[in-house]
């Protein structure tokens, strides 16, 4: 089977956790802009990263903005993100309602197939 490949496609892959380093926040920013533009904009949470999409974080009391609130204003916006189920299951993160509302889980065939349909891959 022969993948398509989406034109004017950004894949924002996150490994990295929400707090601690920037490279997710900036992942968040660069998905923002991207909707801005008019990109068809995927998220992909592996790793670590599917911490980004935990409902119910608290940033309050530290020097990191929560990720949560503009994660769902990017899916409001069009954005299409994927939570490695692997990666989740191995955080004790089993269940899809620790996940805000409209997060998709994906496995490993699921991750490669998003991101040989993309344009554009941004690793963070």
């Amino acid at each position: 089977m022969t993948e398509t490949l989406a034109k004017n496609s950004l894949a924002i892959l996150i490994r990295r956790p929400p707090y601690g380093q920037i490279h997710a926040a900036e992942a968040i920013r660069h998905m923002g802009g991207a909707l801005g533009d008019g990109m068809q904009t995927n998220v992909l949470l592996v790793d670590d990263g599917v911490y980004v999409a935990r409902d119910g974080q608290d940033a309050r009391g530290t020097a990191w903005t929560n990720l949560v609130e503009p994660l769902a204003k990017g899916i409001g916006k069009g954005a299409c993100v994927y939570v490695h189920r692997p990666s989740a299951q191995a955080r004790g993160l089993l269940d899809a309602e620790h996940f805000v509302i409209g997060v998709e889980l994906v496995d490993d065939a699921g991750l490669a197939r998003v991101l040989a349909q993309s344009e554009t891959v941004m690793v963070y």
